[in-house]
């Protein structure tokens, strides 16, 4: 594997990973953060969201299901900055809870450039295994 896609998978990975691993030992302060999203099934989106998380960060890292995790890795970022930017537009400005921290995240244009990024990176991953391996 060449350096860059590498170096992007190791990045993305460890984010995915230590993001599940966070709302592991702080369920409670996740679940909080999605109720304010007011999404549908919070009982299993919460578990939903950590499994995905856990095994696309895992699967980043190791390199298996190339183009799959790259590409569930896009759709989570984008998930997330369509979730900031509603909340933003609203003016609630409460984060997501990704890395299941007590404290409260505020949702700035600093928060949404963050994630910005990481779709980029994301989308740079992807492309790079759609254009080599398929």
């Amino acid at each position: 594997m060449q350096l860059f896609p590498m170096l992007l998978s190791v990045i993305l990975g460890l984010i995915l990973l230590v993001a599940a691993i966070g709302k592991l030992f702080n369920m409670e302060a996740f679940q909080l953060a999605l109720e304010q999203y007011k999404l549908p099934y919070m009982g299993v989106l919460k578990y939903l969201v950590v499994v995905v998380e856990f095994v696309v960060g895992i699967s980043l890292l190791t390199g298996k299901a190339a183009v799959i995790s790259s590409l569930v890795s896009l759709l989570l970022f984008i998930t997330i900055l369509v979730l900031y930017m509603t909340m933003y537009s609203k003016k609630l400005n409460h984060g997501c809870g990704c890395f299941g921290s007590t404290k409260s995240m505020v949702i700035n244009k600093f928060e949404i450039g963050k994630t910005v990024l990481l779709i980029l990176l994301s989308a740079a991953l992807f492309s790079f295994y759609l254009i080599h391996y398929v």
